[in-house]
């Protein structure tokens, strides 16, 4: 019976999102909608448009441009058109000489699929309302709005700033220096350091549940009927690397969703990033950023410190390291006045290594990449398929559905 309920509600969502791009399929014809193909967002009064609608408020007055020229810099992203844009600007007015540029993608299916997953409408918000009270560094952001079934950010222009190092597929593959892991634990420690342990009222006023990747009306039947569906997929697509009985541990998983949920999302929560792999940082001279909050959501901090480190590090250095860096993350909460019991981390990041394997079972089941991203995403999916094993989830979630069960 639950089963044919999400199937109903999944169907419901599908149809609000295919009447979204409908309508602005329309709103194409009369200039109601958001522009995103690549000759409309280049011209000048249409990235005005962009500066005065989605405007943050960090640009002071009307922005007026006399000519605007895409850099060519390719884009690096899955699931957005993104280009980086010299400006110039008519007389009297003024703003940044570059910006970064984020639209949809042209394809339908990627467009359809983000609306109802609400990806961009969770970033618009993010760096609209959340982002300029963190005590870390993001992206200023000059607009965003979502509207309908499209979106846009104009942020600043990162390449230009000579303390800033973005990160690359190679960066991934290799894995960083632990020296660098180390600031990332930083990072997050501060991260989720402030905003731990807010209560409902306060979480539901900054970052709205209707966002929350899990427990959302839309998404907390989303999310997990996903991550059935794209198992078959991703074990054809990568064979050999989901063994017998990391299968049965995430199908065992989806059998008791719910009470899972209960554990994943219970307790103090802090304010995650939520897809917190090495690609979505940035040296900031002696301190490192983050960007691109399609999944910031509330939960608790060993989310993110196991997704970055199962995807991050080779498996056999993140083996001879791992519960000495989770060690290093609670150490850093408590620097940062939000301590976390060193033992409990453990156990919750056991818990929640889950997610990292999810991720990438629908990331690779379910998406359509290039050739390098593929090659990227099977090694991240191996990774995520052996730390399950190495850290004997299976065994983890056995003992916890013990104590689970009603007596």
């Amino acid at each position: 019976m639950s089963d044919m309920l999400d199937i109903a509600n999944i169907a419901l969502l599908a149809a609000r999102e295919g009447g979204r791009l409908a309508l602005d399929a329309l709103g194409d014809g009369v200039g109601s909608a958001l522009p995103l193909r690549e000759e409309a967002v280049l011209q000048p009064a249409v990235l005005a448009r962009f500066f005065e609608e989605g405007a943050t408020g960090i640009l002071p007055g009307t922005v007026e441009l006399s000519s605007v020229s895409s850099r060519g810099v390719p884009s690096v992203s899955s699931n957005c058109q993104t280009f980086v844009l010299d400006l110039e600007y008519v007389e009297g007015s003024e703003g940044p000489e570059s910006v970064f540029l984020k639209v949809p993608m042209q394809s339908l299916a990627t467009r359809w699929f983000l609306g109802v997953t609400n990806s961009w409408r969770l970033e618009t918000h993010f760096f609209r309302y959340v982002a300029p009270g963190l005590p870390i560094r993001t992206p200023v952001t000059y607009a965003a709005l979502a509207r309908g079934s499209r979106f846009f950010v104009v942020q600043e222009n990162l390449r230009d700033d000579p303390s800033v190092t973005l990160f690359t597929n190679p960066d991934m593959m290799s894995g960083p220096p632990l020296e660098l892991v180390r600031r990332c634990l930083d990072t997050f420690a501060r991260l989720h350091s402030a905003h731990a342990g807010l209560d409902r009222a306060a979480q539901q006023a900054l970052l709205p549940l209707e966002y929350h990747p899990f427990l959302s009306p839309a998404m907390g039947v989303v999310s997990k009927a996903l991550n059935r569906i794209a198992l078959g997929p991703a074990r054809k697509k990568v064979p050999g690397v989901i063994t017998p009985t990391v299968e049965r541990a995430y199908r065992r998983t989806l059998q008791h969703w719910d009470t899972l949920l209960e554990d994943w999302f219970s307790g103090p929560l802090s304010l995650l990033h939520g897809d917190s792999h090495l690609g979505n940082f940035f040296v900031s001279g002696d301190e490192m950023g983050m960007l691109d909050f399609q999944a910031a959501h509330w939960g608790k901090g060993l989310r993110d410190v196991q997704y970055f480190l199962i995807l991050a590090l080779p498996d056999t250095v993140l083996a001879e390291h791992e519960r000495e860096l989770v060690a290093y993350y609670a150490l850093r909460r408590e620097h940062y006045g939000a301590p976390v019991d060193a033992e409990q981390a453990w156990r919750d990041y056991r818990s929640l290594s889950y997610h990292a394997l999810m991720t990438m079972v629908v990331s690779v089941g379910l998406g359509a990449l290039n050739e390098e991203q593929d090659a990227l995403m099977a090694e991240l999916l191996r990774r995520a398929a052996v730390a399950l094993e190495r850290l004997d989830y299976a065994g983890w979630l056995d003992g916890y559905l013990a104590d689970a069960a009603p007596t």
